[in-house]
């Protein structure tokens, strides 16, 4: 399948290497961008493109050109212009939030709830760039970020509606990022309680976050109009675990 990634930013740059290597990619070209990044075709038309990739915070123009070339869309964060019905009268998937948030954190935690019999609660947590806090929700974090504090924030883009969810957001300073999911839910044997996460240079998670939905919005996991990036947590992990995402566990089980 043929992608083009529409990078603004760093981001956008390291995303488009990962579909360089992703091998279901036969061709990964560059749009919008005024120099030719290296070894990488720079195209003016998205004519025969399966899927386009953006960290554009708000990407109306490339969504038009995707409408009319019947191309996916792949954005990083959401954004109050998005054209959902458009898309959806289109037969063309959307698929918003290719972020640590509600892609990482998400998609590892609707990934371990599917394993249990009866899922409990979710706790979703993420790094933000800031001043590391002093008190608040500590949250485990794989090394190298480590454990932290946290402040509870509404969450955005939850997708397993039947599930409980908290979300936190923990400030870090530097060149580090993480992600993590806690899953607590029932087995035969007792609860179990499951924590997952990952940890990594800031904008090579936030890279593999973005370019992970390329390959699964292009075989139509994604249904047609918006979907967030864990709407299809399997294959977007898949997809992340194959660019360099490495997660760590941790599990519990309380006996009934």
């Amino acid at each position: 399948m043929k992608v083009v990634v529409h990078p603004v930013g760093e981001v956008g740059r390291r995303a488009l290497r990962i579909l360089q290597a992703e091998p279901a990619v036969t061709e990964a070209a560059a749009w919008g961008v005024t120099e030719t990044p290296p070894r990488t075709q720079v195209v003016e038309s998205l004519d025969g493109v399966a899927v386009v990739v953006t960290d554009r915070p708000e990407p109306d123009e490339l969504a038009v050109a995707c409408l009319d070339a019947g191309a996916a869309l792949v954005t990083a964060t959401s954004w109050g212009g998005e054209p959902a019905q458009a898309f959806a009268a289109a037969g063309i998937s959307l698929v918003v939030g290719a972020n640590l948030e509600t892609g990482i954190a998400a998609s590892l935690a609707l990934q371990e709830a599917a394993l249990m019999d009866e899922p409990l609660e979710v706790r979703l947590a993420w790094t933000v760039r800031g001043r590391v806090r002093r008190r608040g929700e500590p949250i485990p974090f794989p090394d190298p970020v480590g454990s932290l504090w946290a402040r509870e924030v509404d969450p955005q883009g939850w997708t397993g509606h039947n599930i409980p969810v908290k979300a936190f957001e923990a400030p870090v300073e530097g060149d580090w990022a993480g992600a993590m999911a806690q899953v607590s839910g029932a087995l035969d044997d007792g609860v179990q309680r499951t924590i997952v996460g990952a940890a990594d240079h800031a904008q090579y998670l936030a890279a593999i976050a973005l370019a992970a939905p390329a390959v699964p919005a292009g075989l139509h996991a994604y249904h047609p109009g918006r979907s967030w990036a864990s709407a299809a947590a399997t294959a977007y992990l898949d997809r992340a675990l194959a660019s360099g995402l490495d997660v760590a566990s941790f599990h519990e089980t309380t006996p009934a």
